[in-house]
């Protein structure tokens, strides 16, 4: 497995967490449990009888396990984290039985579990005489997915770039270009400011290898984007950048700043974004998707439509 492959791989796994919530953090929880655990069986609600606190089990190992993704914009507080905890873990006696292992599934988004939460799974193991009972989060659920076999990784992220630069199918980004461009509204003033220096920028918003080599690398190809935008309405050309602008602005609510290594994760998020969902379905497919949309970011992180330009006064 080359170190391209593992950034990527260990790359879009956070952004599928970062993402995830509800029901999506629950269905990629299955997903992942089911190719790492053994006799790992998700559990879905029924009628009244609901789970039973039961989200997934392991029957032989009598091991629980109860999946909690809070929205990105909730404002859980240890409290209601440690009460979700246990009110699930108190629901199990009623209706499962042979209970010797609990844990919770937090989508802590690289946060950290509340103290709270394992100090208190440590008084459920001590009074219920389990044999384990702890938090599983992001660190360690990024540590089970890099743990599977490449070709499981690709059934539950796609398809990774190839660190080899290839020639992209113009058709397929021109069909990325035509899915940016929904909207034909006024192109922002500051857009037709000179590019800065594009080492400089890179070092100014902190990209770092190898996404920094990646901007670089697909940069070459940018010519295949400016024969297609030639042949088009001027409108295009600004739609698409507009588009671009607004999605680099949604990935920093999304991958805030506070993340490590967050100018990164966003770049890999921003990636996955520009790929119709109609291209979702196939890790091949992905696989040549994710270089055309790569291709895309390096144009406009060169006009400054994604990223910070170093003279802050021009985006102001």
């Amino acid at each position: 497995m080359s170190a391209n492959d593992n950034f990527w791989y260990r790359t879009l796994f956070k952004v599928k967490l970062f993402e995830a919530s509800g029901t999506s953090f629950q269905q990629l929880i299955n997903q992942l449990f089911q190719y790492s655990v053994e006799g790992f069986q998700s559990i879905q609600p029924w009628g009244d009888w609901g789970d039973g606190g039961n989200d997934g089990w392991i029957e032989s190992k009598g091991s629980y396990y109860q999946v909690y993704g809070p929205t990105p914009t909730s404002s859980a507080s240890p409290v209601a984290v440690v009460k979700k905890a246990v009110t699930d873990f108190e629901k199990l006696p009623e209706k499962w039985e042979d209970v010797k292992n609990y844990y919770f599934v937090y989508n802590d988004r690289y946060t950290g579990a509340p103290a709270p939460v394992a100090s208190e799974l440590q008084q459920l193991k001590k009074k219920h005489g389990l044999t384990d009972a702890r938090v599983i989060a992001g660190a360690g659920l990024e540590a089970m997915f890099m743990g599977l076999d490449s070709e499981i990784r690709q059934v539950i992220v796609g398809g990774v770039p190839s660190c080899e630069i290839t020639h992209v199918d113009p058709r397929s980004v021109g069909e990325l270009l035509s899915h940016l461009a929904d909207k034909n509204d006024i192109f922002p003033s500051f857009l037709h400011e000179e590019a800065p220096d594009f080492s400089e920028k890179i070092i100014f918003n902190g990209l770092t290898q190898p996404v920094s080599e990646y901007l670089k690398i697909f940069l070459y190809q940018a010519s295949t984007i400016n024969d297609f935008l030639l042949c088009r309405d001027v409108g295009l050309s600004q739609s698409i950048a507009k588009e671009i602008n607004a999605l680099y602005k949604k990935g920093k609510n999304v991958i805030p700043d506070s993340e490590d290594n967050a100018p990164n994760i966003r770049y890999v998020w921003m990636v996955d974004q520009l790929i119709p969902d109609s291209m979702k379905k196939h890790p091949h497919s992905m696989k040549a998707y994710r270089e055309a949309a790569q291709v895309i970011l390096s144009k406009y992180f060169e006009t400054c439509d994604a990223y910070e330009h170093p003279d802050s006064t021009l985006t102001a």
